[in-house]
């Protein structure tokens, strides 16, 4: 009886009308309550197509418990799982918990099931703060997927292990597996479209995490149109914020502010997911704290400064109003929850370095600076090499020695990188440090001025501006703002 609603409903999806197959759907439980099928796929439309979590809830809730009560408990789980995503991107914390455990109830009670590795990944990779967790869980959802044969799972397994490893610093490992995720996405080989979703959240968020443009832009391009070839136009709006956000945060790296404005304020309006809006509103304050328009950088951050996506625009805010003690206290809280993510810990001990330094504690400068050289030799990235050879030039400046080396090999990692700011920051760092040589540190701090006035970098600007007249140099009074 109830084949004939599904039927109509998944013609509808045929033809990308998400609407039609939702009123198709919602007739059926109207004349049908405890069709748990429907109401499970409504759960899925509503949270995966309109960002509608309270009807997603309803319905996943009411398709949990009739499954339960038909003694389908591995169904049970599934809806379980599903509901602790609904409440991580409600941003409940404690519901998502709840939802878990009695997930685990349910699996204790099953035994050994493919449910149990949906359930290890419940929570998307960027949502995990500690890497080495979560290339425990997707190793053994990985196991599980192979093991009972489902391809869906393994896929999305397989990206999530592939973003662990990577942050973890294994990045020839974790690159190996993006390439065979992201091969199997782009073909069509995860059929069911929330696992697809998911799945490429992992691979966008590595290709973020490896700071490469490039290969993202082609990411997101490439789902665009595999979401037309095989899921018929159908648009997850999760999935797009998380697009927009990532690609603004790499757009802001290169310097292209603009751009990268225009990504995040599209990934804020775009969908309700509340990891996703944090992390572009975090990432929008940044930009907002290097405008010197700290007034709203603050505004953008308020109420939110418990959460560990803003510690790094939280901490540069702090910083930049002279608090320095909150601006270390906040880094090392930061770098304390994530400690094995040593792609997301470089910038943060970056920033720790030369707060410490003006704070007057050199040694815990040192023991920052000596933490980022590990996690760069590790990681093998050119930018994160640069911020730890200006981390340590900074740090032998402060003692005493020479710190012109460590800077001009810092350039040279950067030479042909679209990193502007911190380009900048290693030619004002090296006019301060050759303030004997008055002419070497007047054509360095030029070079810095240029670069944050083309980024429109105030507050930086300013700094380098300041620089110059220290030395004599006559500075246009608006130079740093233009």
């Amino acid at each position: 009886m109830g084949e004939a609603p599904l039927g109509r409903a998944q013609l509808c999806l045929a033809v990308g009308d998400v609407h039609g197959a939702v009123a198709a759907l919602e007739d059926a439980v109207a004349r049908i309550p405890e069709f748990a099928e429907a109401h499970r796929l409504l759960g899925g439309l509503y949270f995966g197509s309109l960002d509608d979590y309270a009807r997603a809830r309803r319905h996943f809730e009411i398709a949990m418990r009739l499954h339960r009560a038909a003694g389908d408990l591995p169904t049970a789980v599934r809806c379980a799982v599903l509901l602790s995503m609904v409440e991580g991107a409600d941003d409940s914390e404690a519901g998502r918990t709840g939802w878990l455990d009695g997930a685990r109830r349910m699996l204790d009670e099953v035994g050994p099931c493919v449910e149990e590795g949906y359930y290890r990944v419940a929570r998307r990779g960027f949502e995990v703060p500690d890497v080495a967790e979560l290339e425990a869980d997707a190793s053994a959802a990985l196991d599980l997927a192979r093991r009972f044969g489902d391809t869906d799972l393994e896929t999305r397994a397989l990206a999530e292990r592939g973003l662990a490893l990577v942050s973890l610093g294994r990045t020839a490992e974790g690159l190996v597996l993006l390439e065979e995720a992201t091969a199997a996405v782009l073909a069509g080989a995860v059929r069911t479209f929330g696992t697809c979703g998911m799945t490429c959240c992992a691979l966008v968020t590595t290709c973020y995490r490896l700071g490469d443009l490039e290969r993202l832009t082609r990411l997101v391009d490439g789902l665009g149109r595999m979401a037309d070839q095989h899921f018929h136009g159908l648009q997850q709006p999760i999935l797009t914020a998380h697009c927009r956000e990532t690609l603004g945060g790499l757009l802001a790296d290169a310097g292209r502010w603009e751009e990268a404005e225009t990504e995040l304020r599209r990934a804020i309006s775009t969908s309700a997911c509340a990891g996703h809006r944090i992390a572009a509103v975090a990432r929008l304050a940044l930009l907002r704290v290097h405008q010197g328009r700290l007034d709203e950088a603050a505004e953008l951050l308020r109420g939110r400064e418990d959460r560990l996506e803003v510690a790094a625009p939280l901490a540069q805010l702090q910083d930049a109003r002279g608090e320095l003690d909150l601006a270390a206290s906040t880094l090392r809280r930061a770098l304390g929850e994530q400690e094995a993510n040593l792609v997301l810990s470089g910038p943060l001990l970056g920033h720790l370095a030369d707060v410490e330094l003006r704070r007057g504690d050199v040694e815990a400068a040192e023991r920052a600076a000596a933490r980022l050289e590990s996690i760069a030799g590790t990681l093998g990235s050119p930018e994160v090499a640069a911020m730890a050879l200006l981390g340590r030039g900074r740090v032998c400046r402060a003692r005493g020695e020479d710190s012109r080396h460590s800077l001009l090999a810092a350039l040279r990692e950067l030479r042909g990188r679209e990193r502007p700011h911190l380009r900048a920051e290693v030619h004002l760092a090296l006019a301060e440090a050759t303030s004997a040589d008055p002419a070497s540190a007047v054509a360095e701090a030029r070079e810095a001025l240029a670069l944050l006035t083309r980024l429109g970098a105030r507050r930086d600007a300013d700094r380098a501006a300041a620089t110059l007249r220290s030395l004599g140099v006559t500075v246009v009074p608006d130079a740093a703002s233009r």
